[in-house]
């Protein structure tokens, strides 16, 4: 069982346009500059210690990455950290 939800990236557009989320792109900078979801931001490489310093448990983190293995790994480690957290399934695909 996942200690977090795993959502379509369909869904993760969807909740980058409403309050209480933040969606985290973990691409490269060049990989989100050539597309990417509309009012994600982009913390390459990211991990726990990156996420703790912007010190926001109040919202719920959205994670996607280009084939799913990193944020679903780096959403487990936010939940084990008390974070409400998705990863969407099966990675970025440009629109």
């Amino acid at each position: 069982m996942n200690k977090f939800e795993i959502i379509s990236l369909s869904e993760a557009r969807n909740l980058a346009q409403q309050l209480g989320y933040i969606v985290v792109d973990l691409r490269s900078r060049k990989e989100y500059d050539d597309s990417h979801i509309e009012n994600a931001i982009n913390i390459e490489n990211a991990d726990l210690n990156k996420i703790n310093r912007f010190d926001r448990r109040d919202l719920i983190w959205v994670l996607y990455c280009k084939r799913g293995s990193s944020s679903f790994r780096l959403a487990s480690e936010m939940a084990d950290d008390g974070y409400k957290v998705m990863a969407v399934v099966g990675g970025f695909k440009r629109l």
